[in-house]
């Protein structure tokens, strides 16, 4: 493992990425088994893992921001409004992972972004538009993990400039060409997870001939 990725994983590992901690089987939750079970959840667990759970209501999500733990993890949810959302973010923690959904609506995620924890993790959005991406980079965390999205425009990425965080995640990106380089380049992040093997040469030849503020890792998420 190289020494970016080293440093990368144990900057995650602080901010309770590792996907462990107290991990429920239950496939549907109301407001009221909700409030029970955050009660109810062991104490000292890291993150509140609740994989098979598909949808939850507002008042649910409400219930479920009251977790303490370091970690919310709704990898489950396939859909997530604009009411759910603003209470999810809510969640006092570090890491908030929604990574079952596949699209998001700017609505969704502006109030996404209001979520005032380390890391958001969509790693199921296959694609973002604009208007999305420009609310998302509101979030004034350290890392945004988008490892599902496999290609990016110029314009879209052209949103992330303004990102002020530190890790961005685009490991499933499947090619990164010139036109996409040169934005890329203007990117303030410290570091972004992805595959050097999908620069195009031009891509490279960009890359090293321009200063950036970042370094290249790995898929650090996939390594919890």
């Amino acid at each position: 493992m190289s020494k970016i990725q080293s440093m990368a994983m144990a900057f995650i590992a602080c901010v309770a990425l590792s996907v462990i901690g107290q991990e429920y089987e239950i496939e549907a939750l109301t407001a009221p088994r909700a409030s029970r079970l955050v009660a109810e959840s062991e104490e000292g667990a890291t993150n509140l893992m609740l994989p098979y759970v598909s949808s939850v209501d507002v008042e649910t999500a409400h219930e479920l921001a009251k977790a303490t733990q370091a970690g919310l993890l709704l990898d489950g949810l396939l859909s997530v409004d604009k009411k759910t959302a603003r209470e999810l973010a809510a969640f006092s923690g570090f890491v908030l992972s929604l990574n079952g959904i596949t699209n998001l609506e700017s609505g969704t995620a502006d109030e996404l972004s209001a979520f005032e924890g380390r890391a958001l993790v969509l790693n199921g959005l296959e694609v973002i538009d604009l208007i999305a991406a420009r609310k998302l980079v509101q979030f004034k965390g350290q890392a945004i993990f988008l490892d599902g999205i496999k290609e990016m425009c110029p314009k879209v990425a052209e949103a992330f400039v303004g990102f002020r965080g530190k890790y961005v995640g685009m490991y499933g990106l499947q090619e990164i060409d010139k036109e996409l380089m040169a934005v890329l380049m203007r990117w303030r992040v410290e570091k972004i997870s992805l595959r050097e093997e999908v620069l195009t040469m031009e891509a490279k030849e960009i890359m090293a001939r321009h200063k950036h503020s970042w370094e290249i890792i790995g898929d650090v998420w996939a390594a919890f």
